[in-house]
């Protein structure tokens, strides 16, 4: 499965949020977004994906135009898991992550048993399953996102696109978060898209990484092409070093003095 976006535009009244940007997404990748405060890289992520209109420019999901899909058509293509998401304070984990099922019932219609063992499967591989009877409410921070991720899971979409998932977390659910995507893309397949601020959780677990500046892509790459010091500098007016350290796979950002 492929993702093409070409000369998208979006724009908040007249203010263009993102000018003519073209965006190529794989099944399989993780690609992160990032760029500062701003740049559109929740717009592009949410004009990408139908939640928010464009004013012209074309999203085709393997060569068809995403605007002809039905929702639940649409729904076994694509997860989104915005930044924002409540659920009413008496949900049972287990009925929130039931919601994934959606897109294959007709109206009304209960669970069938393939529901029943893929919400049971997207509960177990996102670490939840003991939670099942907890309400989403009795669930911690790290819990909850878990939860969530565990709801876009269950509609087995190819793709998952997630809106800035460590926002609000505390360090250890962060890595707990990026530990279960990098988890999910290699045992599942499912390609993963995700928009972060931290620069060395794109450089840990992303494929390819799209630098956003002024709504507009100013580079796209491996994490290792793409995270320089030049770079740094151009999009986030910051001084700093990349630094190989033996033994990892990944470059560290060391920050110049204060």
């Amino acid at each position: 499965m492929e993702i093409n976006g070409k000369n998208v535009q979006v724009l908040y009244g007249d203010y263009i949020a993102v000018k003519d940007m073209s965006i190529h997404l794989k099944k399989g990748e993780i690609t992160t977004i990032i760029g500062p405060n701003g740049s559109g890289k929740s717009t592009i992520l949410k004009a990408i994906t139908r939640l928010l209109k464009y004013r012209k420019g074309t999203v085709l999901i393997d060569q068809k135009d995403i605007l002809s899909f039905g929702s639940k058509e649409l729904a076994k293509q694509i997860g989104v898991l915005p930044q924002s998401h409540t659920a009413p304070p008496d949900f049972k984990v287990k009925d929130l992550v039931g919601y994934g099922r959606i897109p294959y019932q007709s109206f009304g219609k209960k669970n069938k048993e393939e529901d029943e063992r893929i919400i049971n499967w997207a509960m177990k591989t996102t670490g939840v399953y003991d939670l099942r009877e907890k309400s989403i409410t009795q669930c911690s921070g790290g819990e909850a996102q878990r939860v969530w991720i565990a709801t876009v899971l269950a509609q087995q979409p190819e793709m998952m696109f997630l809106d800035e998932p460590t926002t609000y977390l505390d360090i250890s659910h962060q890595l707990d978060t990026m530990k279960l995507v990098k988890k999910l893309n290699k045992e599942s397949g499912i390609g993963v898209v995700m928009v972060l601020h931290d620069l060395g959780q794109a450089l840990e677990v992303s494929d390819r990484i799209i630098v956003m500046k002024h709504g507009e892509k100013y580079a796209e790459g491996t994490p290792e092409e793409v995270v320089t010091r030049k770079m740094m500098k151009d999009v986030y007016n910051v001084d700093c070093d990349i630094v190989w350290i033996e033994g990892r796979k990944k470059p560290l950002i060391v920050y110049r003095e204060i």
